[in-house]
């Protein structure tokens, strides 16, 4: 069985997922077989995971996620919801596809752990930039999504407190008026 996954090349490493189509830059189908058994990867050799190209596609989802996320964010200031759902949309869409992707090597960090030692030392130092990288980026993304969703939150508390002072200004008006009603019925002479 084939196993399709985005290309990576060192030279397009600054470029990221586009968050508007929420797809890398190219694809194309991986020289390595893979045989998958029961949801479980047989990975006997190194030479059958490219980790440099697997890691890199990782990161590039990540930053494409925290591309997103800043959007977000921006769209939470402006109360521009519409276009809030829209990016909630594309990020949803992305983590699906990313999850997609991760379940097709349910094994690889377990592998990654068993054979960094046996990797050479350049394509070693590589995966480990790149997994510091990612660590980063997805650090900064949790930092932003706790500050989105404390936004959200204070928002709606804002809100919801804003209401219920319209309740309570408009409880108040009746019972004005309630109190105001027999008195004021008393003086009016109707049907004279």
């Amino acid at each position: 069985m084939s196993f399709a996954i985005p290309r990576f090349e060192p030279a397009l490493c600054h470029q990221m997922v586009d968050p508007e189509t929420e797809t890398l830059p190219e694809e194309v189908m991986c020289s390595s077989q893979l045989n998958l058994k029961n949801d479980v990867i047989d990975m006997t050799s190194t030479n059958m995971i490219d980790y440099p190209k697997l890691f890199a596609v990782r990161l590039e989802y990540s930053r494409a996620l925290l591309t997103l996320s800043l959007q977000q964010q921006e769209l939470i200031k402006e109360d521009d919801y519409s276009s809030l759902l829209d990016v909630l949309g594309k990020k949803q869409r992305l983590l699906g596809q990313l999850d997609q992707y991760t379940k097709q090597l349910p094994r690889l960090w377990e592998q990654w752990q068993q054979d960094r030692d046996l990797l050479p030392d350049g394509q070693r130092a590589a995966c480990e930039q790149i997994l510091s990288d990612s660590e980063a980026v997805l650090a900064q993304l949790l930092k932003n999504e706790d500050t989105s969703t404390q936004s959200m939150v204070d928002r709606r508390d804002r809100t919801k407190q804003q209401i219920q002072s319209l309740n309570q200004g408009a409880k108040v008006g009746e019972a004005y008026r309630d109190s105001l009603a027999p008195a004021t019925h008393r003086h009016l002479n109707i049907g004279q």
